[in-house]
C-alpha cells in the first residue's frame, strides 16, 4: 500500500478574503498587515492592488485587493522589513517600507494615492514628486515618527495648497505626538471649507477628548452623528461618546 502523500500548505493572499483567515493560538509566528487606500480627498479606492515583498521571508510576497471601503489586510506575514506598494488605475502608485512583527496589531498602513480625480486642481504641481512625499509621510507614520511625518505633511501642503484635506493626516500626526493645539488647528483648516466634514469633526473630537476637554469633545462628536448617523465616522463617534461619558 502506497503511503499517503504529505499535505501541502497553501498560503493564499487574494482579495479581502485573507481578513477572515484564522491564526491558531499556538502558531503566532506570523503577523498581519492591514490598512486603507484612499484618494487625497479621503475617498476610499475600491479594488486597488496592494503588494508586499520581503525577499528574506517565506512566503516572500503577498498580493491583496482593497474592498469597497478601501480597506485591505494580509495575514501570514513574517517579521521583518516589507516593501508595500498600493496601485490603482488612474493613480500614481505608492510604496512604503514597513517593519512587521509576529503580531496581529501592527501599525496600519494608510495609503493616499494621487490621481485623475484631482488633476483639475493640480496645474503646475509635479504629481510624481507629490506622490513620493505622500509615500514618505506614510512610511514615517507607520514607523510612529510623528514629528517627521507632520513636517512632511506640511511640505505637501506647501507644494500643493489645494490639497487642504491633507490637514486630516497632519492633524492625526500632531494628535499622536500630543500637540493638541496643532492638531485642532489642522482639523480646523478642513472645517473652514467644509463645516460638515465628519472626518475633521471626528478627529477634532478625539483630540479634545485626549486633551481632557470632555464637554467640547462631546459637542464635536454629537455633530458627527447628527450630520449622517449611517457613516463609519458616525459609528466611531458613537463609540467614543460612550467612553467620554463614562
Amino acid at each position: 500500500m502506497k503511503p499517503s502523500p504529505r499535505p501541502v500548505l497553501l498560503v493564499v493572499a487574494a482579495g479581502w478574503a485573507v481578513l477572515a483567515a484564522a491564526v491558531p493560538s499556538d502558531a503566532q509566528t506570523v503577523g498581519r498587515l492591514d490598512g486603507t487606500v484612499k484618494t487625497v480627498a479621503g475617498q476610499p479606492i475600491k479594488a486597488a492592488t496592494i503588494r508586499a515583498v520581503n525577499p528574506s521571508a517565506v512566503p516572500r510576497e503577498f498580493t491583496v485587493a482593497s474592498n469597497q471601503k478601501g480597506e485591505w489586510a494580509m495575514l501570514g506575514v513574517r517579521g521583518g522589513l516589507w516593501e508595500v506598494t498600493a496601485s490603482a488605475p488612474g493613480f500614481e502608485s505608492s510604496t512604503v517600507t514597513v517593519r512587521a512583527t509576529a503580531s496581529l496589531n501592527n501599525p496600519k498602513v494608510q495609503f493616499v494615492l494621487v490621481g485623475a480625480p484631482i488633476k483639475g486642481t493640480m496645474d503646475g504641481v509635479d504629481t510624481k514628486k507629490l506622490q513620493a512625499a505622500l509615500s514618505a509621510a506614510e512610511t514615517l507614520m507607520a514607523q510612529e515618527q510623528w514629528d517627521e511625518a507632520a513636517a512632511e505633511y506640511r511640505n505637501i501642503l506647501a507644494m500643493a495648497p489645494a490639497l487642504d484635506t491633507v490637514n486630516l493626516a497632519l492633524g492625526r500626526a500632531l494628535r499622536l505626538k500630543k500637540d493638541y493645539a496643532g492638531a485642532a488647528a489642522a482639523y480646523g483648516e478642513v472645517l473652514k471649507k467644509d463645516p460638515r466634514s465628519q472626518k475633521a469633526l471626528l478627529g477634532l473630537g478625539r483630540t479634545q477628548y485626549e486633551q481632557g476637554d470632555r464637554a467640547t469633545a462631546i459637542a464635536s462628536l454629537e455633530k458627527v452623528v447628527a450630520i449622517d448617523g449611517a457613516t463609519d465616522e458616525a459609528a466611531e463617534a458613537r463609540d467614543l461618546l460612550e467612553q467620554v461619558r463614562k
